[in-house]
């Protein structure tokens, strides 16, 4: 999906929900990721980060919702120096701009949906400090998001999410020597997030 249309979408969804005088809800949300590259020949969800935003949603029927979030989140990998190995890592600060359906039942609560992430900056270190990534990553990324929802109260509620990469962050240039670090197909993004909701708003 090219990025421009899908932001346009969810924006013009959020739009047209206004004109139909829908009932929009909303709130902040903070919480942590723990971080690995997919293609980066590591393993492990060695590199901890931060997501914090705001969110809105539109409620669709009795149980379900659309939601739209724009966030910061911290992406990325890392690998700890031991008697195998050398200290490496690369982190990635994105905007992130999910539109999610949710479904809740009872106190529980999943949701589903596609992200676009931009990326904002990022960083490439070693033993021997910080050097210029190459090739560099992409601008953006689409990923997709799959939620499990726990509502301790009509306006908290924790989520713990899936948040993997559906496109390369990077993908190596042709006859690069530097291309066998990682496979032809690149590297993606895979992060486990937890955040903790609050809805502190709601207009007809």
């Amino acid at each position: 999906m090219n990025s421009r249309v899908f932001l346009l979408s969810a924006l013009a969804l959020l739009y047209s929900g206004c004109l139909l005088g829908q009932r929009f809800e909303g709130g902040l949300f903070a919480g942590m990721s723990t971080n690995q590259i997919n293609g980066d020949r590591l393993s492990g969800y060695n590199l901890p980060g931060f997501q914090g935003g705001f969110f809105t949603y539109l409620p669709v029927s009795e149980n379900g919702s659309v939601q739209l979030e724009v966030s910061f989140i911290q992406k990325g990998s890392r690998e700890l120096p031991s008697d195998s190995s050398i200290f490496y890592k690369a982190r990635l600060n994105y905007i992130a701009i999910p539109l999610l359906y949710r479904y809740r039942y009872g106190d529980l609560g999943f949701e589903i949906g596609p992200v676009l992430d931009v990326l904002v900056n990022s960083e490439e270190s070693d033993q021997s400090g910080v050097f210029e990534s190459d090739p560099p990553f992409n601008t953006y990324n689409l990923a997709a998001i799959f939620a499990i929802n726990y509502h301790f109260s009509e306006k908290w509620w924790v989520s713990f999410r899936t948040n993997n990469s559906l496109t390369a962050i990077r993908t190596p240039e042709v006859n690069r020597p530097a291309a066998i670090s990682y496979p032809e197909f690149g590297q993606r993004n895979i992060s486990l997030t937890f955040g903790i909701y609050y809805s502190f708003f709601g207009a007809d």
